[in-house]
């Protein structure tokens, strides 16, 4: 899940002691306790956290990848930083700057869209360009705002982009010792709403496993072949039939400050 080492604090927008939780990315912690853990079950493991960098003390939503042999692989920071409801994280941290990297492990080529970034379609695309076949989607979303989307976002990415997507989701509710308010009228409020789990895998075909639970902490263990991204890839030729030029310049042009849409009255 997104910044699993901590409460999802950025609803309260205060500082203290919140930031005592940003660390080092290949120094901290956390990836010493990950980094064990991984050499001793030979496993590869991305550990979404709350980043401090080591030189300019920078704060970013992070995910380390750990190799199976405790190495530290390298990292994603966050694309894309959510401004709606108590999402109010630009309090906090800044846009990634690492761009879509694919982390070639020995179990296949991984990659990390978190959370908000599902929502962004480009996001996941871009994964896949640089060849991904299983993109993780760490998240900490609640009911009221995303639950109508959850189901869907995951297994689209996965259908256009041909590989795996996995939907990763906190579960519970947080209480935090003040209250904040959201900026709606509303009253001010301890909770920032239910964390509603439900995590999943979706796999190029369209098939997907069942879902965790929405209220109880749980463990999906799912086998997948890979073989199946370019068994797909083949089969529907996205790819080879995109005009990533035509986007290309069209995006190119909507850059510019002078774009005019093209619409024919």
């Amino acid at each position: 899940q997104e910044c699993w080492t901590g409460p999802f604090f950025f609803c309260t927008r205060e500082k203290q002691p919140w930031m005592e939780f940003a660390e080092s990315a290949s120094k901290g912690d956390s990836f010493h306790f990950i980094s064990e853990l991984a050499r001793k079950h030979r496993m590869v493991i991305v550990s979404p956290i709350l980043e401090r960098d080591d030189h300019k003390q920078t704060i970013w939503n992070t995910a380390v990848v750990v190799d199976q042999n405790g190495r530290y692989m390298g990292k994603h920071r966050k694309n894309h930083i959510p401004r709606v409801g108590d999402f109010n994280e630009s309090t906090y941290y800044m846009e990634g700057d690492t761009g879509h990297p694919v982390f070639d492990t020995i179990y296949g080529k991984i990659a990390i869209n978190i959370c908000y970034g599902r929502h962004h379609p480009l996001n996941w695309m871009m994964f896949g360009l640089n060849g991904a076949e299983i993109v993780f989607n760490p998240s900490a979303t609640v009911g009221k705002l995303s639950e109508p989307l959850w189901p869907i976002e995951a297994r689209n990415a996965a259908i256009a982009n041909h590989y795996f997507a996995v939907g990763i989701n906190r579960v519970g509710t947080e209480v935090f010792p003040n209250e904040f308010t959201s900026g709606d009228g509303g009253p001010a409020k301890k909770a920032f709403g239910h964390f509603y789990g439900s995590s999943y895998v979706a796999a190029p075909d369209g098939s997907r496993t069942p879902g965790l639970s929405r209220v109880d902490d749980g463990v999906l263990i799912t086998e997948v072949d890979l073989n199946m991204c370019q068994q797909v890839r083949d089969k529907w030729l996205f790819n080879q039939t995109a005009r990533f030029d035509m986007y290309a310049d069209a995006l190119e042009e909507y850059m510019d400050p002078d774009f005019e849409p093209q619409i024919i009255r």
